[in-house]
């Protein structure tokens, strides 16, 4: 028993008021830096909105050279972070095999919208006047508004921007096997 006492009073020795007041005030900042930041973080902090999916277009509201091309641009996210691919429309077995491919679009998602660029191969109707070989220079901008993707469109870096409009495409519905 002398023994735990003599703990005891050790414990209590070192236990001054400046060292329960330190750990007080340390306790109290960190509780309160954590509110302010959680405060901010509600208030300011805002996920890009989720984006994904496959959208056709208009040909219509496309440059002349794709007037006569059903396209559906597949736009794949990661947080703000975009890619995509920009394909004339094809079959449900094409579009597998496109989703395999490395994305041929790269951009990102702003306040303001998406932005994505690149070189987009085998558009059909603009081999001639804006390609380089089999591949066309791709920069869209656009948002978002429900489930419709407006914007503008340019194919090469000289030509002007073109409106467009593009629908989102349902999710197609997983096929169940039968055994």
């Amino acid at each position: 028993m002398p023994n735990a006492q003599l703990l005891i009073t050790k414990i209590m020795n070192h236990l001054s008021l400046k060292s329960l007041a330190f750990y007080g005030v340390a306790i109290g900042s960190v509780s309160l830096l954590f509110k302010v930041v959680s405060a901010y973080g509600e208030t300011n902090l805002k996920a890009a909105p989720a984006i994904a999916g496959n959208y056709r277009f208009d040909p219509k509201n496309l440059p002349e050279c794709l007037q006569s091309d059903s396209l559906v641009l597949t736009i794949e996210q990661s947080g703000v972070y975009l890619s995509g691919n920009l394909r004339s429309d094809s079959s449900e077995a094409d579009r597998e095999k496109i989703a395999e491919e490395a994305p041929s679009l790269q951009g990102k998602w702003e306040t303001q919208g998406l932005n994505l660029s690149g070189v987009v191969p085998n558009l059909a109707g603009c081999r001639d006047s804006t390609a380089t070989g089999q591949n066309s220079s791709v920069k869209m901008r656009g948002i978002v508004e429900r489930e419709s993707l407006k914007g503008k469109i340019s194919l090469t870096d000289k030509a002007g921007a073109t409106d467009f409009t593009a629908q989102k495409e349902a999710a197609p519905k997983p096929q169940k096997n039968e055994h």
